[in-house]
């Protein structure tokens, strides 16, 4: 009220002032003294009029003052109500959000059991579930989580894991042997039915005679025949004695034996055909050839194995030499195997380096380590171009601090690339088990760059050629195409994104300069394939035999497998090719270099 007052004094000050400046009126000149009378009673009814209007105003002021604060108590209240509602509201955001990331989860978990159901093997364990016997993590499953940054990995990946100093291993006691139980008598290697027998003609024999033996060598063919060969231990005046076989007119010439087996070299090449090209395992074919008639261990098929793998070994150092020359470009990969040690089963590694140009292929193992000295012990002082793998493999082995590393000082020079067929399998992912849709612009990129891919190699392109297009305007809008949608993802809220999807982004975002090398030179491959189908019949192997006996038969395994992808890379006959270098070998031939697949028919036999 007051304040109203001291408004309305403002007003008629301000009206005074603007009629100071006009000149006084008499309105009483000219009147009479009846008329004077009657003005001023008209004035001074006009002063009380004037006066109750005022008093009347100030009353509705008043009442207008009254109403005023009871409507400013009643707005402080609804303040308090508001405020309260926003406080609830954004309690009920957050809450939403929370339920929003538990949906996520909830419908991430769901998938992973449906992947897991759908791509369960039926393992028939009963009772209680059995423990896994080492503390190693599945190499399988970490690449499937694997996102590109550290916190995706296991705690005991080879990027997380510390060193550790090695313990003291306390030597085991030696038990003694228990010879209780030993049998009367032995089993003998033999086939059943009547042998070949090839006598010595012991008038060629140049000197005097000690003794006779009879050596068996069985020869696979429509079935298995054991031919015996009469070695005659005999001695020369002045001269030590020897074993010598002398054959009689019409017999074979010499003992047609593969050197430290009792087989022939088309023995060994059916045995390692039927071990590590059609998948037997040792049990089956020792079964089988116990059906076909012959006495023999299933060790003893091992042995004979190994002694092939002895010039094998030779050989795959050729191949490395070749894989591995300047400039080269290579896939690598690696995959989990079982193998015994002593009494328990440890989960090993084996790696596998694959040369397109040179349609080579190395399976190399180290004492089942997939650490990083694996890869740098095998590429040694290599000058290699680019060196493929997956993104899992390039950031825990291939990463910063390999290249750095004194074993390999030229595997900082090469260029790193990182498979695109595994950014695609994250998207596929997102897309068919979470139902993201957001993952399609990525996906149409994926496909962009595939398709191109095909369609150069319809047409034949050179490298060079290749390289050009691969630069062309097309590809490089759709690379800032996807770069764009990249950065709108990533700038989401991460509870708006599913799982699935923020892997592959992370993925992408970790490794865009690894994944698009290959845009930069034509002779560059796209993604790591060529590796995964080279690793896939070890794999299938794996499968068949649930585990290797030891690290040697892992070895040995390798071995194999690097000369037959070879050969099958080259395509050509696995089958045809191992009888040809186990022929040669027991011929003489060590000319190795000139015993690879694609240059066998030019090595010579001494």
């Amino acid at each position: 009220m007051i304040e109203l007052r001291h408004i309305i004094e403002q007003k008629q000050e301000l009206l005074t002032r603007e009629s100071i400046s006009r000149p006084a009126l008499d309105y009483s000149e000219g009147m009479t003294a009846e008329e004077q009378k009657r003005y001023i009673n008209y004035l001074a009814e006009r002063v009380r009029e004037a006066d109750l209007g005022l008093r009347a105003r100030d009353a509705v002021l008043q009442d207008f003052l009254d109403k005023q604060k009871e409507y400013d108590a009643r707005l402080s209240k609804l303040d308090a109500v508001l405020s309260e509602m926003q406080d609830l509201k954004d309690s009920l955001a957050s809450e939403m959000k929370k339920r929003k990331v538990a949906e996520r989860k909830v419908d991430d978990l769901k998938a992973k059991l449906k992947f897991a159901n759908k791509n369960r093997f039926g393992d028939k364990m009963s009772g209680s579930k059995k423990k896994r016997s080492d503390a190693e993590s599945d190499r399988t499953q970490d690449e499937e989580n694997f996102d590109g940054t550290s916190s995706s990995l296991p705690d005991d990946s080879v990027a997380n894991k510390k060193p550790e100093a090695p313990a003291a291993v306390a030597p085991k006691e030696k038990k003694p042997r228990d010879l209780s139980n030993r049998p009367d008598t032995y089993k003998t290697m033999g086939v059943q039915g009547t042998s070949k027998e090839y006598k010595s003609d012991l008038s060629k024999v140049p000197g005097r005679v000690l003794e006779k033996k009879m050596v068996p060598v069985f020869h696979l063919d429509v079935s298995i025949v054991e031919e015996r060969f009469e070695l005659v231990h005999y001695v020369e005046k002045g001269k030590k004695p020897k074993w010598g076989y002398f054959p009689v007119v019409g017999n074979p010439q010499i003992v047609t034996k593969f050197d430290g087996t009792k087989v022939t070299p088309e023995f060994l090449q059916a045995i390692a055909y039927e071990v590590y090209v059609k998948n037997v395992t040792f049990g089956l074919l020792h079964r089988w050839l116990t059906d076909l008639g012959m006495q023999v261990s299933a060790n003893t098929l091992r042995n004979w194995l190994k002694k092939g793998k002895k010039y094998l070994d030779e050989l795959v150092k050729v191949l490395k030499e070749v894989a591995l020359e300047k400039d080269s470009i290579v896939n690598c990969d690696e995959t989990w195997c079982k193998v015994r040690k002593y009494d328990h089963y440890k989960k090993c590694y084996i790696w596998v380096l694959v040369n397109k140009a040179e349609q080579t292929v190395i399976f190399f193992y180290e004492d089942g380590s997939r650490g990083r000295d694996v890869l740098t012990n095998f590429i040694g002082d290599a000058e290699l171009k680019s060196v493929m793998t997956d993104g899992y493999n390039a950031y825990v082995f291939i990463g910063d601090e390999l290249s750095t590393v004194q074993k390999s000082p030229n595997l900082k020079k090469a260029i790193h690339q990182v498979c695109m067929a595994h950014w695609k399998a994250k998207l596929d992912k997102a897309l068919e088990q979470a139902d993201d849709v957001r993952a399609l612009p990525f996906l149409r990129g994926v496909d962009f760059f595939y398709g191109r891919e095909h369609q150069y190699d319809k047409e034949g392109l050179s490298p060079e050629e290749r390289g050009k297009r691969r630069q062309d305007l097309e590809s490089k809008e759709m690379l800032i195409t996807l770069r764009q949608h990249l950065k709108i993802e990533l700038d989401k809220d991460p509870s708006e994104t599913t799982p699935y999807l923020r892997a592959a982004l992370k993925y992408l975002d970790k490794f865009w300069d690894n994944i698009f090398a290959f845009l930069k030179d034509g002779s560059l491959p796209i993604d790591n394939n060529l590796a995964e189908r080279a690793i896939r019949p070890l794999t299938t192997q794996r499968n068949a035999m649930l585990h290797f006996g030891s690290d040697e038969g892992v070895e040995m395994a390798a071995t194999y497998h690097s000369i037959i992808s070879t050969v099958k890379m080259q395509g050509r006959s696995a089958w045809e090719y191992l009888g040809k270098f186990f022929t040669k070998i027991f011929n003489g031939c060590r000319d190795f270099f000139s015993m690879r697949p694609d240059k066998i028919g030019l090595a010579i036999c001494q």
